[in-house]
């Protein structure tokens, strides 16, 4: 078994919070793009751009911005939440040891790599595994 160290894990805890503030001031930014602070929106790119397509296509990459600084996230909490755990690199499926390679790769892998690539497989996801 490959069990990481107190003050590696702690040093890791620290990345993620890093990490996870800076997303969070990420999508404070992408959501509060009006002049009113309590005014929750996207950019308007129409008046950018002047047209149509053009401006929905940008308001389609905000979104799609927005969704994987928010998928992030949510890997990020769960993360932080299994090394308050102790479960942090055990694999949340078959409860083995998950590769430091793997770890290194991929900070907030939850599975090791048979068990994601089986979870992928089963959910037509196949190919898309980081080490």
């Amino acid at each position: 078994m490959n069990f990481i160290s107190p003050n590696e894990l702690k040093k890791l805890a620290s990345g993620l919070c890093v990490r996870r503030e800076k997303l969070l001031a990420e999508i404070r930014d992408h959501l509060h793009r009006s002049d009113d602070p309590k005014m929750l929106t996207l950019s308007n790119h129409l008046q950018t751009v002047g047209d149509w397509v053009e401006a929905d296509l940008f308001n389609d990459i905000d979104i799609a911005i927005l969704h994987n600084e928010l998928v992030e996230l949510r890997h990020i909490d769960a993360a932080l939440m299994r090394m308050k755990a102790g479960a942090y690199g055990i694999c949340s499926a078959c409860r083995n040891p998950i590769s430091a390679k793997r770890m290194e790769a991929q900070i907030t892998a939850e599975y090791c790599l048979n068990c994601q690539e089986s979870l992928e497989e089963r959910d037509g996801n196949v190919g898309s595994t980081t080490l």
